[in-house]
């Protein structure tokens, strides 16, 4: 899949957050050149939607992140609106290149909409902040980008390396120091700036580790974990792009587009696709000249040594 298609196939699914489509769509051209062998394990998977994409499933334009929504009240002070289904179930026009056989989610409105995606052979709900629920040496490929979400980073990593087999690999995409760095109302958070505690729905401090790529090195170092491939990807200027984009007005949007005929709605869609990619496509082949350029995040390809 070229990168164009990429981009409009996440800004299908997330087309009131552009700045998300530009993040989703640099994680998945970065994790091209790693390879992903079944049996595969994705730890914190949430609505399945950034795998399915990343491994070039395509849903109809009648159906997006959004549509599972009934409201959004709560967004400001912290609450997942991505957190609710109400059944909607996607058309899917093309399957993904591959299954998973393993999803784990801690929560169950999401696990929902992984499911229906039919992307995963099984879908489990499990707080991965404790011990993964599955044997030793279980899986060839462990995949997460939320492990700094968690409390215990080096638990998680020992629990996959435990799951994982011994010629398996982990593949993460975890934050630089950088990224805490450049978020824009880091500055005016440390300020008391009430603009910026409003805006931050506590992402600041719900992300509890971002380290310098020697920190990560040492991690892995200390858990006997080898960096068979690295990528440094996501400049700072889309980090502070990123912090607010089309944040405060996305769950307004997403009522009223809830609220209109299905075809009024698709026909919207597929303008919007047509019209914005072009410029999403821009910026994200001017992010890819900037990788390992000292930059916010990093993909790490780890084995067992």
């Amino acid at each position: 899949m070229d990168n164009s298609k990429l981009v409009e196939n996440f800004l299908n699914f997330y087309w009131a957050r552009p700045e998300t489509v530009i993040w989703r769509s640099l994680d998945a051209i970065v994790l091209k050149q790693f390879e992903f062998s079944n049996p595969m394990l994705d730890i914190g998977c949430g609505d399945g939607s950034f795998s399915f994409t990343n491994f070039e499933g395509e849903v109809s334009h009648s159906f997006d992140s959004y549509k599972n929504m009934s409201n959004t009240e709560g967004f400001f002070d912290g609450k997942d609106i991505h957190d609710q289904f109400i059944g909607e179930k996607p058309q899917i026009t093309k399957n993904p290149r591959m299954k998973i056989d393993t999803g784990i989610d801690w929560k169950e409105n999401l696990l929902k909409k992984a499911k229906s995606l039919e992307l995963y052979n099984k879908v489990i709900r499990h707080d991965a902040n404790t011990t993964l629920p599955f044997e030793d040496n279980e899986f060839e490929t462990i995949f997460s980008n939320t492990f700094y979400w968690l409390d215990d980073i080096e638990h998680i990593f020992k629990e996959a390396k435990r799951v994982c087999r011994d010629n398996g690999k982990i593949i993460v995409c975890v934050p630089d120091e950088k990224f805490k760095q450049s978020l824009i109302y880091t500055y005016f958070l440390e300020n008391n700036q009430s603009w910026a505690k409003i805006l931050d729905r506590g992402i600041s401090s719900n992300i509890k580790h971002c380290y310098s790529g020697k920190k990560w090195e040492e991690i892995f170092s200390n858990l006997n974990l080898k960096i068979e491939n690295h990528v440094n990807y996501l400049s700072e200027n889309l980090i502070r792009f990123w912090s607010i984009g089309l944040r405060p007005y996305s769950p307004y949007m997403i009522e009223m587009a809830n609220k209109l005929k299905p075809e009024e709605r698709i026909d919207i869609k597929k303008r919007m696709i047509n019209e914005i990619s072009p410029l999403i496509q821009s910026y994200v082949e001017y992010e890819l000249s900037l990788i390992n350029q000292k930059n916010c995040f990093h993909a790490f390809v780890l084995t067992k040594i």
